[in-house]
């Protein structure tokens, strides 16, 4: 008997001790994290500032001012600050797959003339000038100007670079309308003109469910003057295009006249222009397609900044016809 309580005395003194163990493991493990195999090679918790050249040779040279991104070439620039606040911070968290503490002499790395030179600062004065040099296997060799050390970085910090200007631009919103709010649109093409207006009616319908009476609110369009069947199929498409419609990218901010005559912008193959709301309205040129055929450059107003359309998004507003707009939809019976 005396022997089996000591065993438990000793099974319950181990327990206590186990518990205590575990207790102190996990106190240590919250206050001291676990280490990782990150290596940094730049590290700005702030970045304000960076610059390198594009793969279109232009120096892509950006500060933030009071909060905002400019180019430093032209402060009118449309900065996209979505896009250039992530490109700033790729560039001030750059981490490497490995590093060379003793490293051969810069030239044996591609370093001595690198492919990149990248600088970053942050908004507390303090900055860095990274160099990004040859290939190795599928990652570069990048070192820090004034260093000691060669690192290796993934490649994907390089296909991040591989961009231009434009890619930066922030492309021009057209005004969101729909049917509620669109007071006319005045469609131009080839010498044709197509003027549609709206008429609103509010009705009183009573309820054949609950006898309760309710106010619907019809549209009627008329176009050069001729109504326009009720449910006609080409002005649904085309009002739900124009609900739709906006630009994929920037083409050109500021656009010479020559740069608009190539694009199709000074003779332009559409000019839609639309009233809404309470007399505001918007007038959009649309040109030639570009080299594939995917977009169609706009202009917005009297803009010189260039925008690309998605030429799918707009195939209704460019073949769009009298002859369309008054044909009755098909009924029941016509079928």
């Amino acid at each position: 008997m005396n022997r089996q309580k000591t065993t438990l005395t000793v099974l319950l003194g181990l327990l206590a001790l186990c518990a205590g163990a575990y207790l102190a493991l996990r106190m240590w493990n919250s206050s001291h994290p676990p280490a990782t195999d990150t290596i940094s090679v730049t590290a700005f918790s702030d970045p304000s500032s960076f610059s390198f050249l594009g793969t279109d040779g232009e120096s892509l040279s950006f500060t933030k001012q009071n909060g905002v991104w400019q180019w430093n070439e032209d402060s009118t620039f449309p900065a996209d600050q979505s896009a250039v606040e992530s490109l700033a911070e790729d560039l001030s968290h750059v981490e490497a797959v490995r590093a060379i503490s003793d490293p051969e002499p810069l030239s044996a790395y591609g370093l001595d003339s690198p492919a990149y030179t990248i600088q970053v600062a942050d908004s507390g004065g303090m900055g860095a000038t990274l160099l990004i040099g040859a290939a190795v296997n599928s990652d570069y060799y990048a070192a820090l100007e004034g260093g000691e050390t060669v690192y290796t970085i993934s490649s994907s910090l390089l296909d991040t670079l591989s961009i231009g200007l434009m890619d930066l631009a922030e492309p021009e919103s057209i005004p969101s309308v729909r049917e509620d709010n669109i007071q006319s649109i005045q469609w131009e093409s080839g010498g044709t003109t197509l003027l549609l207006t709206k008429d609103t009616e509010t009705l009183s319908v009573e309820s054949e469910d609950t006898g309760s009476v309710e106010t619907v609110t019809e549209y009627h369009w008329t176009v050069n003057g001729n109504a326009v069947p009720q449910d006609n199929e080409t002005l649904s498409l085309l009002l739900d295009e124009l609900s739709f419609l906006g630009f994929s990218s920037c083409y050109d901010y500021d656009a010479e006249e020559s740069v608009l005559a190539s694009c199709g912008l000074t003779e332009p193959a559409l000019v839609l222009t639309v009233s809404y709301d309470d007399g505001q309205s918007f007038t959009l040129s649309v040109g030639q397609m570009d080299g594939d055929g995917t977009y169609r450059f706009a202009l917005l107003n009297d803009s010189r900044a260039i925008q690309r359309l998605s030429a799918s998004s707009i195939d209704v507003l460019m073949g769009l016809t009298q002859e369309q707009l008054l044909t009755a939809p098909d009924t029941e019976e016509d079928t």
